[in-house]
């Protein structure tokens, strides 16, 4: 049963690109050359959509929540705050200045 719909599906297919073919073979040069490029232009949009759902897929799996309720990226980011104010305050304690000191010439 499904072997015959994937069957039919492919015959379908075929059947449009060869009559694609057929059309594009009987435009001027000009038209079919435009027809092409336009089909170009659709291809790339077509390929930032699925660019961008795919992006969305992959942000969406990603907010999955963890036991205590916060997101991968929140943790992430909460780490990343962590880690910083610990260099900060390591610094803080060498007694160093964040400034630049000039030199005199």
């Amino acid at each position: 049963d499904e072997e015959a719909e994937r069957s039919a599906l492919k015959k379908k297919r075929t059947d449009d690109e060869e009559a694609a073919h057929l059309a594009k073979s009987l435009m001027s040069k000009k038209a079919a050359r435009l027809y092409g490029r336009m089909q170009h232009g659709i291809a790339q949009k077509q390929a930032k959509v699925d660019n961008l759902h795919k992006k969305r897929r992959e942000i969406e799996d990603t907010r999955e929540k963890t036991k205590d309720g916060k997101t991968l990226l929140k943790l992430k980011v909460e780490r990343l705050k962590k880690e910083r104010k610990d260099k900060e305050d390591a610094y803080a304690d060498t007694g160093g200045s964040m400034k630049k000191k000039r030199r005199k010439n």
